[in-house]
């Protein structure tokens, strides 16, 4: 019930003009799994087009953003329950260096966006303890 009312008062203040970025903010759930050839990354963004979405690594962070839009804008509907997320998101993770940020490969399929980047042919230092004295 607060969360109707909160979502009237601001597309109250916002004016249907911004009505389809109600809240504006969209925190779609994510998955990330290794394997013994790579790590895996499904996020799941059902409605959004793929070619609203951009992957990018910068460093050895990978980037996923882009915007998912209320299906309803400026069609003279006001939400009685809103449970679904809309507006703009990013999911940002840090990669491991025991992967290859060079071999990166991404499909989209039934709202499930996948992502794959391949284990590193370099040997990884293994991590020792030391012991203090």
């Amino acid at each position: 019930m607060y969360n109707l009312k909160f979502q009237e008062v601001i597309g109250f203040l916002m004016g249907p003009e911004g009505a389809s970025e109600r809240l504006g903010v969209y925190y779609p759930a994510l998955d990330v799994y290794e394997n013994a050839d790579e790590l895996c990354i499904e996020i799941e963004i059902p409605g959004v087009n793929p070619s609203e979405v951009n992957v990018e690594i910068v460093g050895r962070s990978l980037i996923i953003s882009g915007t998912k839009k209320d299906p309803l804008p400026n069609r003279g509907a006001r939400y009685i329950r809103m449970e679904r997320g809309f507006g703009k998101f990013s999911r940002e993770l840090e990669i491991p260096e025991r992967f290859n940020i060079e071999k990166v490969e991404a499909k989209f399929f039934e709202g499930v966006l996948k992502i794959r980047i391949a284990r590193t042919d370099e040997k990884v230092e293994v991590i020792k303890r030391i012991t203090i004295e």
